[in-house]
């Protein structure tokens, strides 16, 4: 074996066990790792996987008019925008102070370099949107939670549009031929959806409907199903596709309260009416038109036009005994 050690005489400082030796160079090369600060104020709040929850919706926060419309009409992308915007400010509060909290607590346990208030506005920007990368919070989840039952509408049609004759659409021909006529009229439209318009109980309602409803027909004049419900079971197009929500949403009424109504001017009438039926909606992608109201629910507040309850001024929930049941079909 090679001894390489050097020697020096005894009693040199340099010599003895101290004394300088050529080494082979080792396999192993061990460097200096980066400073934290190398990965930026982004890269330590990105580190970080918690979510955050940056819209905070209270317990007495409700989606409005609008956007209740909005999601009623299957235009999920447009509610979510406007609520957005509605939460814009407080979102970005959050994000700012929540990374301003991260950074600091960062330098205090030395894994970087400077604090918030040193970093330039660029760095700051970029730690914030880290943040709103982790955010979880689905606000109109919650603001749909929150909502109360609503009175809702879907029509089934124009019933002047029935008529055999232009001239039964006046009130002044009701004794010579325009009553039966517009008993048909109506009877035509409930027939439609299903509804079995032969028993006395059916024919009683319509009689009553052609009575006390609007005296004089016309384009402004509708037949519709009023009800009190969760705007969720009236969405046309679900928020997100899975096989639960495949097809078109039907909704099932047992006893419909049915109203017959002229949007120009409130007059108008609805009964309970015995009968079962069905309505189907049209379900639409997020960038096309909302469908016409024979193929989805709105708001009677949003009926284009007199609202029942603007003029009638109804108990609201007396009309939950007519909301449908509602289930996607194939």
């Amino acid at each position: 074996m090679t001894d390489n050690t050097a020697r020096q005489p005894q009693g040199i400082p340099t010599g003895g066990q101290f004394a300088a030796t050529t080494h082979a160079e080792p396999d192993l090369s061990l460097t200096t790792r980066n400073p934290p600060a190398a990965t930026g104020a982004a890269g330590i709040i990105a580190a970080n996987q918690s979510p955050v929850s940056l819209r905070f919706v209270d317990y007495d926060d409700r989606l409005t008019q609008e956007q209740m419309s909005m999601i009623l009409a299957g235009q999920w992308v447009d509610a979510e925008n406007d609520v957005d915007d509605n939460f814009a400010d407080n979102a970005y509060e959050e994000a700012t102070t929540t990374a301003r909290t991260e950074i600091d607590e960062a330098v205090e346990e030395g894994r970087f370099d400077r604090e918030w208030d040193d970093l330039d506005p660029d760095e700051q920007d970029e730690a914030r949107r880290a943040v709103e990368e982790r955010d979880d919070s689905d606000p109109i989840k919650d603001l749909l939670r929150n909502t109360p039952d609503q009175l809702l509408r879907t029509s089934l049609g124009r019933p002047a549009e029935r008529l055999s004759e232009p001239r039964w659409s006046s009130g002044h021909r009701l004794d010579d031929g325009g009553f039966a006529a517009r008993h048909s009229a109506v009877s035509g439209l409930l027939k439609d959806s299903g509804m079995d318009v032969d028993s006395p109980e059916v024919r009683d309602a319509i009689d009553e409907l052609v009575n006390e409803g609007p005296y004089d027909w016309h384009e402004g004049v509708q037949l519709d199903v009023l009800w009190y419900g969760g705007i969720d079971d009236a969405v046309p197009t679900p928020r997100t596709e899975s096989p639960e929500t495949e097809g078109r949403k039907v909704l099932d009424f047992a006893k419909p309260h049915v109203l017959l109504i002229d949007k120009w001017n409130g007059s108008g009438h609805d009964v309970v009416v015995p009968a079962a039926m069905k309505r189907t909606l049209t379900r639409v992608g997020y960038d096309e038109e909302e469908a016409p109201q024979t193929g989805r629910a709105y708001l009677d507040s949003d009926a284009g036009g007199y609202g029942w309850d603007s003029v009638a001024g109804v108990y609201k929930p007396a009309y939950k005994d007519g909301a449908p049941s509602a289930t996607w079909t194939p």
